[in-house]
């Protein structure tokens, strides 16, 4: 559910929230006045009661709610409190009770609430927060944290779905806030190991169960923002021009988990696992930015459907792309790429269709590297511009370089690197794209060879084998080994497209 979304990330930063200590004074009202404009920021609405205690400020029914105007309703967070204590040498303990319970309200328009009970605990918890009202900073460690679902009451009546629960052990972090009109904040964040376990099942079918359990090892996050003040988070185009931007990675060093589910007939498990992972995103007024990675990652997978059980691997893993957002009088700078490489599969798999081994089982790999420039004709973020734009293209293609391609399987492999420019004066010479010009170096080695094989397994006519063979013939040349093949397809500057000098159009 969206509204969820709405909820995690901010409330999630509230209870963890911590930094490295700076020599100066803080009053627990200050750090209290901190923590309530930080969620301002994200949007909610914050009411407590707040009782002195001699220096000490304790903090009772607290109430933060949030809009979700896009679906025409608002989430509701209460919680029993927490006390900020003052400890005489210009720092403040947060002190949170071991067990506390959280209870999420979710009322959207035309739909029944939902009551969500949650429970928030903590070993050996230590927050201290010092530094100046304007420049607050904190430290956190913790034996482990955790959240377990406690109830969910829905049209009146409690939904038994069953169990759900994360931990975190052995936790530290660190973050740092620092300005007024524009909030800047600095987190670091470290746990030896995630557990998570959920068991759950369908109220309205009981035979339908789902089990997942795992953990993930070693994990890492930093990040940095800025949060501009009175800026509505729903307006993204305003806030990014006011100066809202993050900066933030994840990583881990590998974990593991296995599920299973039983329901309607159909009996499926299995197990995964990863060597390592990472997760990179960038957002500030000028580009967004978005990656992640993994290595070593192993699938297992059995189903009652399928007579065998299925094992894949992925030796690397890799997404990276970089677009910018805003309108620019000059091209701006982008980047795309994908790696899938050293991926197998089972032999039991591979006999499904070639029991007599006549393809190389070697690792496939699919991976490609795109860099050029494009100009942005309106804010990607702005809702009304992009509306006005009807069913024109947001942005104008300027130059694109393949740096580098790979495409490797069955005992082939495409290989290719070129760059082109585009001219967007002329959407007629290529029926609405606008012309390029340049150049795309391919190499195939292993091609006949493969189309061999698949004839002689059946896969492929004699003829649409002829026929791919006149193709390659007409598009490349003999490379420099045997069953290799290498082209050039190029545009010159007449438009006219060229293969290895021949003119194709």
């Amino acid at each position: 559910m969206k509204q969820f979304s709405t909820l995690k990330a901010p409330l999630t930063a509230a209870i963890l929230l911590g930094a490295t200590p700076v020599f100066a004074d803080v009053a627990p009202t200050d750090v209290w006045g901190d923590w309530k404009s930080q969620m301002a920021g994200f949007g909610y609405d914050i009411t407590a009661k707040e009782t002195l205690s001699g220096p000490d400020l304790q903090v009772s029914e607290l109430q933060m709610r949030v809009e979700m105007p896009e679906e025409g309703g608002n989430v509701t967070v209460k919680m029993a409190g927490m006390t900020f204590h003052d400890n005489g040498d210009g720092t403040v303990a947060v002190q949170l009770p071991a067990i506390m319970p959280l209870d999420i309200l979710v009322e959207a328009e035309g739909e029944d609430p939902v009551d969500i009970k949650v429970n928030y605990t903590t070993t050996g918890l230590s927050m201290i927060v010092s530094g100046t009202p304007d420049s607050m900073t904190y430290n956190y460690t913790a034996a482990s944290m955790g959240m377990a679902l406690a109830e969910i009451m829905a049209e009146g009546e409690t939904v038994d779905l069953g169990e759900a629960s994360i931990t975190l052990n052995n936790v530290s972090g660190s973050a740092s806030t620092s300005g007024s009109a524009l909030k800047n904040r600095k987190q670091d964040f470290r746990a030896e190991a995630l557990f998570y376990n959920v068991e759950m099942a369908n109220p309205d079918n009981a035979e339908e169960q789902l089990k997942l359990t795992g953990q993930i090892n070693d994990l890492s996050a930093r990040s940095t923002s800025a949060m501009p003040e009175n800026v509505d988070m729903e307006n993204m185009a305003a806030a990014l021009k006011a100066g809202f931007a993050v900066d933030g990675n994840f990583e881990y060093a590998g974990g593991q988990s296995e599920f299973s589910f039983v329901g309607d007939g159909e009996n499926v498990s299995g197990s995964s696992a990863s060597e390592s992972g990472s997760f990179a995103l960038s957002m500030n007024a000028d580009q967004i930015a978005y990656s992640l990675g993994s290595s070593g990652t192993k699938l297992s997978l059995q189903s009652s459907d399928l007579p065998f059980p299925v094992e894949l691997a992925l030796a690397e893993t890799g997404f990276d792309i970089a677009i910018p957002v805003a309108k620019t009088e000059d091209p701006q700078d982008f980047r795309f790429g994908l790696k899938l490489d050293g991926f197998t599969m089972s032999d039991m798999i591979w006999g499904m269709f070639d029991p007599a081994a006549q393809l190389p089982r070697d690792p496939a790999t699919i991976a490609f590297n795109l860099t050029g420039k494009v100009k942005i004709l309106a804010d990607i973020f702005d809702p009304a511009t992009m509306e006005s734009l009807d069913d024109a293209a947001p942005g104008e293609l300027h130059a694109l370089d393949i740096n580098s391609l790979a495409v490797r399987a069955a005992g082939a492999e495409l290989t290719g690197k070129g760059a082109f420019t585009f001219d967007n004066s002329d959407l007629q010479s290529f029926d609405g794209m606008p012309r390029p010009e340049g150049a795309l170096n391919l190499a195939l080695t292993g091609g006949n060879a493969l189309l061999d094989t698949l004839v002689a397994m059946g896969f492929l006519p004699e003829d649409d084998a002829n026929g791919a063979r006149m193709m390659m013939g007409m598009f490349a040349v003999p490379g420099d080994g045997p069953d290799s093949l290498k082209s050039t397809i190029e545009v010159n500057d007449q438009g006219h497209l060229m293969a290895n000098g021949q003119r194709l159009k």
